[in-house]
This record gives C-alpha cells, sequence and structure tokens, in this order.
C-alpha cells in the first residue's frame, strides 16, 4: 500500500461546445468514485428509508464526476481543493480523502456553520486543516486511518515563540459508524452537526484545541418530559365532534398518502385550516403569496371549541412561567391527525424554520398524544449518528427537535392524535429539558446504514 504519487499527472475530461464533460480516457474518476460508493445513493433508491436499510447522502452533499474535477485540479476555479488517497500494489484507490489546502484560499478563515448556529473558524496563519470527506473499501479502515492522520495539523515548532495549537476539522457522515470509530481512533472529538434538509447528519470532528461537545440540551432529541400525564378523553370527546374532512392536508412531501393532517387552533392569520408557516414555505409560494408573509398568530374559533386546550397550556405556563405572557411567548397550537392503517411520514427535518430550536428565543415543540395505539412508532435520529424509536404514551409530555432528522409511522387501527405546541426557548427551557432526560433516560439505538 502506498499513499498518491503526487507527481504523477492524470488525464483531464474534455468538453466540446455545450455537450457534456467526456470522462471515457480520464479512468482516475470512475476509481475515485467508485472509492465513494457505500456512501453514495445507488441509482433507483429512494432518498430516504424508514425500515433501516440504505439511505444514503442528499444531491449537494454527493460526490460526481463534476466534483472531483474541482479536487483533482482540472477546473480553473477552487485550486484550494485536493484529493488525497491510499492505493495497492496495482495501483488501485482503496481509501480516499477530499481536503482544502487552507493556504490556497484567497481568505485568511474558513468559517464551517453548524446546526447549533455556532461558527467554527479555520485559520490559514494556525495551520488548520480541514477535510471535507473521507472514505474507503471495507477492509481498508487501518488505511483510511493513516491517511486522515497524515493530514492532521501539527505545531510548528521555534525556538523563539510558542505557537498556537491548530486544528483539524472533518466532516463525516455520523450514521456510518466505521469513520466515526476512525476519528475517534485518531483522538478526534464531535462537537457539533451539521444537518441538511435533506435529513443527513454529518458530524463536526476537531482534533486539537479546547472544544467540547454541544451542550447536553442540544443533544437530546425526542425527549419524555417531567408532566404529570394528562387526561385526554374530553379534549378527545371535543375533538371527535369535529367535521374530521374539515382537517387540512400538510403540504410537506414527506406526508405519505397524504395520512397527516391538522387543525390550527392558534397560527397564522387565525385560520383553522392554515396549517403552515409562512417563513418554512418556498421561495416561489412566497412570491405568490406575498400578503401572507405579514400575518400574525391569532386565536382560531377552534379555541372556544376546543376548550380543553386550556389544560395543556396551563401544564406548560406552570412549568416555564414566562409562557403566561403567552402571546409573545406561545406561537402555533395545532392537532395533527395520522391516519390509520398505512399513515406515514417519511424520514425528514424541518429545517425550513429558521427560528426553530432551544436557543433564546427560538421556538421549541411540544407533543401531547391525545390518541394512539401500540403500532404507532416515532423515529428520530440523534446527533451521535444513533437513533432512538418508541411510541410517546398516551397524555405525556414530550420534547421533539424537529431539526434532527425523524419519522413516523401508524399502522394501527386508529388514528393517531397529537397536540403540539410551539413555545419560546430560554435558559429556563434548557434546564427543564435537561431535568427530563434526567428522570427518563431515552434509550438509543446504534443506527449504521452499511453495517
Amino acid at each position: 500500500m502506498k499513499f498518491r504519487d503526487w507527481n504523477k499527472e492524470y488525464t483531464a475530461p474534455t468538453k466540446d461546445g455545450k455537450n457534456p464533460w467526456d470522462y471515457s480516457k480520464s479512468l482516475i474518476y470512475d476509481e475515485i468514485l467508485n472509492c465513494f460508493h457505500e456512501t453514495q445513493r445507488p441509482v433507483d433508491v429512494k432518498p430516504y428509508k424508514t425500515d433501516g436499510n440504505t439511505r444514503l447522502r442528499d444531491p449537494f452533499r454527493k460526490i460526481n464526476k463534476y466534483k472531483i474535477q474541482q479536487y483533482l485540479g482540472h477546473m480553473e476555479t477552487n485550486l484550494y481543493k485536493e484529493v488525497d488517497w491510499v492505493e495497492n500494489d496495482n495501483g488501485e484507490i482503496k481509501a480516499i480523502i477530499l481536503f482544502y489546502d487552507l493556504n490556497k484560499m484567497s481568505t485568511q478563515n474558513k468559517n464551517v456553520n453548524s446546526f447549533c448556529n455556532e461558527q467554527y473558524v479555520l485559520q490559514k496563519s494556525r495551520g488548520d486543516k480541514y477535510i471535507k470527506e473521507i472514505a474507503c473499501y471495507p477492509g481498508y479502515e487501518e488505511w483510511l486511518q493513516k491517511l486522515v492522520e497524515k493530514h492532521i495539523a501539527k505545531p510548528e515548532t521555534s525556538a523563539f515563540f510558542e505557537t498556537e495549537e491548530p486544528i483539524t476539522l472533518v466532516e463525516i457522515d455520523n450514521q456510518l459508524k466505521r469513520n466515526r470509530t476512525i476519528l475517534e481512533n485518531l483522538g478526534f472529538t464531535c462537537v457539533d452537526n451539521i444537518i441538511t434538509s435533506f435529513a443527513d447528519v454529518y458530524g463536526i470532528w476537531i482534533n486539537g484545541g479546547d472544544y467540547q461537545p454541544i451542550e447536553r440540551a442540544q443533544q437530546l432529541s425526542l425527549q419524555k418530559l417531567d408532566v404529570p400525564v394528562q387526561d385526554t378523553s374530553k379534549i378527545m370527546k371535543q375533538i371527535l365532534k369535529l367535521n374530521m374532512d374539515d382537517f387540512a392536508n400538510h403540504y410537506s412531501n414527506y406526508n405519505k398518502g397524504n395520512s397527516w393532517r391538522g387543525m390550527v387552533v392558534k397560527g397564522y392569520g387565525g385560520l383553522v385550516d392554515f396549517i403552515i408557516k409562512p417563513a418554512e414555505m418556498t421561495n416561489s409560494w412566497k412570491k405568490e403569496n406575498k400578503e401572507k408573509l405579514d400575518w400574525k398568530v391569532e386565536d382560531t374559533p377552534l379555541r372556544k371549541t376546543i376548550t380543553e386546550v386550556e389544560q395543556f397550556v396551563k401544564i406548560l405556563q406552570e412549568e416555564l412561567p414566562h409562557l403566561k405572557d403567552e402571546d409573545k411567548h406561545i406561537e402555533r397550537i395545532r392537532i395533527l391527525r395520522l391516519s390509520k392503517g398505512e399513515g406515514e411520514l417519511e424520514r425528514h427535518t424541518d429545517r425550513q424554520d429558521k427560528d426553530a430550536g432551544i436557543g433564546d428565543g427560538q421556538w421549541t415543540r411540544i407533543h401531547f398524544p391525545l390518541q394512539t395505539n401500540p403500532d404507532v412508532k416515532f423515529t428520530q435520529w440523534n446527533y451521535d449518528g444513533s437513533s432512538t424509536t418508541l411510541r410517546m404514551g398516551l397524555g405525556e409530555c414530550w420534547y421533539l427537535d424537529m431539526r434532527k432528522p425523524h419519522t413516523a409511522i401508524n399502522f394501527g387501527d386508529e388514528d393517531r392524535y397529537h397536540l403540539i405546541i410551539d413555545i419560546q426557548s430560554n435558559s429556563e427551557t434548557r434546564r427543564w429539558l435537561e431535568k427530563g432526560a434526567n428522570k427518563y433516560p431515552t434509550t438509543q439505538q446504534p443506527d449504521d446504514y452499511i453495517e
């Protein structure tokens, strides 16, 4: 086994006018691409799978030949992008990394923005390193580890002064156990995440410096809270008296078979069937619905009809006193129904809402199951690549980090109803979430989509 020979030149693809790039004589491209096969979405495989089978890569992170051009230096732009690999005695690539040579960048710093709205600053002057992707064939993990180790930043030695310790930042798909293990062996720490709108969780791993994992409250994903179990029979009597046809279909593309529908108790425009949040919608929708962008959150007529909602609002206000000023600190209140039989929300994130989260002033989502059955299952993927699958108990109070990937299914013979309340977060809210985690530790299962 040997590392890449940097003196060797490789045939670049050609392009004739408006025709596609021709890679037929550039065999190195297939070699590199094949090394990423396991972390790519195969042809004809759905983007998301809820059955534990392969679920791979959103299209913006997926490695393709056009991206490889940049890393091989076969384009006139992005010349700071580089590729290194390990090959066997036959010259076959078995392990590979894609990285940025910060010294070739025009800027002094490279900023990596995280899921928790943190910014990790890589400094050229400090000698920091940034590895964007890593991959290897099964059985070549040891060599991938040696390749990553080769690119770890090392402090410069000087007889006259000490320099700040440089850092190495690596991004990996946190659902791939093999790569997590490699970085752990090298002394890396997962300090944060990048979570895409395509429901992928990429870990931000750092070697060097004094970086700590994200605070515990940010690590929580699906958490039972320390709230007395509520009687749901009265509110369900009120709900079942409503016209079921008035439940509005949820607009999302992950709403399989239009099985997820809702009614609004408090929401934008004060309309019962307007279950969306304008800020979450696409640019095209916003362009076509400019008048709705200024709508405020108001009670709908259901607030007077489903009076038992107040019981649940009061419970939250007792736990978090700042919620007593409801106009400022409680946003939407909705009743969402997942149909019986084959109701399903496919794997997704709610990243469209930029104000969602548990930071000060952000909106935190609370669930109260009002009607459920043993064949309802909820799966949440956590920041560290694990998953949690469970059924929220009737009348319990749960926190859901909707920014992280999640799915819901209802294969039972009874519709599932949840009361969902979005509350504004502060330090008290985060302590409340952590209190729930202390009392009701959530089981996390390893979730490796390959192994």
